[in-house]
């Protein structure tokens, strides 16, 4: 009678023990198949030369731009980290939504020109799965030329310039690696709405003028033509990326007076406009030189707006992707 109460009991243990682990082990099911997907986007794109053209480009510009940054004031030699910073910075904006629009522009477009796509779909991978997996893989074609460029950057700089402003090129790397996540996700969005590789890869074009040189013009327009003279100066400060050669001309001056490092920004620097979360370059712009546009964007305010950007356009590719018979 006991032996088979014992027993009894064991395999009750044992059934809500498998009860327990099976959400565990559907879990894990669904994570790998996310990891298999990036790992297989990753490698394509390695396979391609994308990731090397990725790294060369990367590295050569951002190479360039740390090396070589000296020669406007006519010496040679290695910035320092602040002045790196704002030497990056019109080249970050430029170039990685483009490069993130790009790696995410045919990301489901050419899966289904290639006809695997259904086949991804039949072998039981689900739609956002196969989303997460390819915006992953997409973005870590991107972060490997970041990350290293970057790195090695950072490290030579540390061992030359013996600059101690370290925390603003962590900053601008960070929020680089952000950037380049947004454009990932939305070229992923475009490539769920368009039909062709073409189609996707015009459309990414036009989202990238938009973002880069557009939005801050209209935005500029709008807000000048309802604010007082002294509210316009301060809008078209914030929009003006010319105040990024300014911030430049500064620190060279600077560095010809003897290296006198630039002020600390002014914490009582109002609070950046919402409108400016509506575009994420000119919200990178804004964190990464404060002191220059006035303004400050407050934590949550970056938490919910990054949350934004990579929330709803994901949602979108999802949407799309389920009202499509592939």
């Amino acid at each position: 009678m006991n032996s088979a109460v014992f027993q009894a009991a064991t395999l009750s243990g044992r059934a809500k023990k498998a009860e327990t682990a099976m959400p565990l082990a559907r879990s894990k099911g669904r994570l790998r198949q996310i990891r298999r997907i990036a790992a297989r986007e990753f490698g394509d794109r390695l396979r391609s030369g994308w990731v090397i053209a990725c790294v060369l480009v990367w590295l050569g510009a951002i190479g360039l731009t740390s090396f070589l940054g000296l020669l406007q004031i006519g010496r040679i030699g290695v910035q320092g980290y602040e002045r790196t910073v704002v030497s990056l910075l019109n080249l970050v904006q430029y170039l990685v939504p483009l490069l993130g629009l790009l790696l995410g522009h045919d990301l489901i477009v050419a899966e289904r020109e290639n006809g695997t796509l259904r086949l991804l779909l039949a072998s039981g991978v689900t739609r956002l799965r196969l989303l997460l997996g390819k915006l992953l893989g997409g973005w870590l074609t991107l972060t490997v030329p970041l990350v290293l460029g970057f790195a090695i950057a950072g490290t030579v700089i540390g061992l030359t310039a013996r600059d101690g402003g370290v925390g603003p090129f962590v900053k601008l790397a960070i929020s680089a690696l952000a950037l380049g996540l947004v454009f990932v996700v939305v070229g992923l969005a475009l490539s769920a709405f368009t039909k062709t590789r073409v189609q996707a890869l015009v459309t990414a074009l036009l989202v990238w003028c938009v973002a880069v040189f557009a939005f801050d013009l209209v935005a500029l327009g709008i807000m000048v033509s309802t604010q007082s003279a002294e509210a316009a100066a301060e809008i078209e400060l914030i929009c003006d990326t010319t105040h990024v050669n300014a911030a430049a001309a500064d620190l060279h001056a600077a560095y010809e007076s003897g290296g006198v490092e630039p002020a600390e920004r002014d914490m009582s620097d109002p609070a950046a406009p919402a409108w400016l979360a509506l575009n994420p370059v000119s919200l990178f712009r804004a964190v990464n030189l404060p002191s220059q546009t006035g303004v400050r964007v407050p934590a949550p305010t970056l938490g919910m707006a990054l949350s934004a950007w990579l929330v709803i356009p994901l949602w979108l590719a999802s949407w799309r992707t389920r009202q499509t018979d592939f």
